[in-house]
């Protein structure tokens, strides 16, 4: 594939892009994009980068996206839109954009099909794939029930089901004991090819919620006992749905058992732990999949890698000249304010083994909350931020 050239560009479009512009930056890929947060490190990786404020779902204002993709790729300068996280809730709103933009990802029929609850454990009946069961109304006997979010992302809207009833978007799921794990894989329309598997990380104290994502650390091997299976499954979903380019799938391993839980029809938070030597750049195995070519096989990462997110435990403001760690990304701006909860940054880890990642990352994730904690000006840190996000407006740099 040669060289990008002039004035075109891939446009990257996700709730937050940094881990698709470091892939597109790996592979050589002039890239624009827009996200939620325009972090340092994401402006960094790409030529040109817009931040539009998202909506309580996750979502970007429809109108406000085509004006910002119509202003950083235009049509004839794009050589394909590939998304992130973001579209589930309303895939009709990556449609306004692919109309005459090279879509590099699955269609939004596809996406439409894996946040509807019912159809994709209907889906699971059909391809019989382990799923739990799935329904609209409240459970009668809430206890070992959760409520969820049709196409919600990161796991903030989980919820256990008591005391909860039904409303618009909200479904209740019977809940899977065991480990989450996570698989991402290509898909050619045809066939598909694992890149890796993951586990995923328990979420912390800070965190927002019980099931909110934490990171996730890369395995060498499939969990045991469940590997043939679950690639079975990603073949089974890439066959019934045509998948293409990189995908992954959430899954419950219980000893030797396992539940499939959902289908990211998209690049997913783990292509951080994989785009890295020895394997090719993946933002080009991405492309060559939705054009119908698979790689053959990819190797495996000689150490352990792992990823975590640092969510903040205290209202927190990030110092002008704060030092981060070559190990952190996500970086905000200077002075960028943050809430009990919300993410702050990501930090990598890399060790003998998975498990030895693991626990470098969860050491780091700490180390990286003490710091900003003992300089960030918690105590002052809310007297404008009020004002601030209420003059944030689109294609504006906001405070994050």
């Amino acid at each position: 594939m040669p060289r990008d050239a002039g004035r075109e560009a891939f446009l990257l479009i996700s709730q937050s892009g940094r881990a698709l512009a470091a892939a597109a930056a790996r592979a050589g890929r002039a890239a624009v994009g827009i996200d939620g947060f325009a972090d340092r490190d994401t402006r960094d990786l790409a030529r040109d980068w817009l931040r539009l404020p998202l909506d309580a779902d996750g979502t970007f204002e429809a109108g406000d996206l085509v004006r910002a993709a119509d202003r950083l790729s235009p049509p004839g300068q794009c050589l394909g839109l590939v998304y992130g996280s973001g579209f589930e809730v309303q895939p009709e709103r990556l449609a306004h954009l692919t109309g005459n933009r090279p879509l590099l990802g699955n269609a939004p029929d596809v996406l439409a099909t894996c946040a509807d609850p019912l159809r994709f454990a209907g889906l699971c009946r059909a391809l019989h794939l382990p799923h739990p069961e799935t329904r609209l109304d409240a459970p009668s006997a809430p206890e070992g029930w959760l409520a969820k979010h049709a196409g919600a992302c990161g796991g903030i809207h989980v919820r256990d089901a008591a005391g909860l009833a039904p409303a618009p978007g909200r479904y209740f799921q019977r809940r899977a004991a065991g480990v989450p794990h996570s698989l991402l894989f290509l898909a050619d329309g045809h066939s598909s090819r694992p890149v890796g598997f993951n586990r995923l990380l328990a979420a912390p104290a800070q965190a927002p919620g019980h099931w909110a994502y934490a990171g996730a650390t890369a395995l060498r091997d499939a969990p045991p006992g469940v590997g043939p299976t679950v690639l079975a499954a990603a073949q089974a979903l890439t066959t019934a749905l045509g998948l293409r380019g990189l995908n992954g799938i959430d899954f419950i391993v219980d000893g030797r058992d396992w539940t499939l839980l959902e289908l990211n029809a998209r690049p997913t938070a783990t292509l951080d732990l994989w785009d890295t030597p020895p394997l090719p750049p993946l933002f080009d195995c991405h492309v060559q999949a939705c054009h119908g070519r698979l790689p053959t096989a990819l190797p495996r990462p000689a150490s352990g890698r792992a990823a975590a997110v640092v969510y903040a435990d205290a209202p927190m403001r990030v110092p002008a000249g704060f030092a981060w760690p070559r190990w952190c990304a996500d970086l905000p701006a200077a002075g960028a304010f943050f809430a009990p909860g919300e993410p702050v940054c990501t930090v990598h880890a890399t060790g003998e083994d998975a498990d030895d990642a693991e626990r470098q990352a969860v050491h780091q994730r700490q180390q990286i909350l003490e710091r900003l904690m003992q300089t960030g000006h918690a105590d002052t840190a809310r007297s404008n931020f009020a004002a601030e996000r209420a003059a944030c407006t689109p294609f504006s740099s906001c405070p994050a």
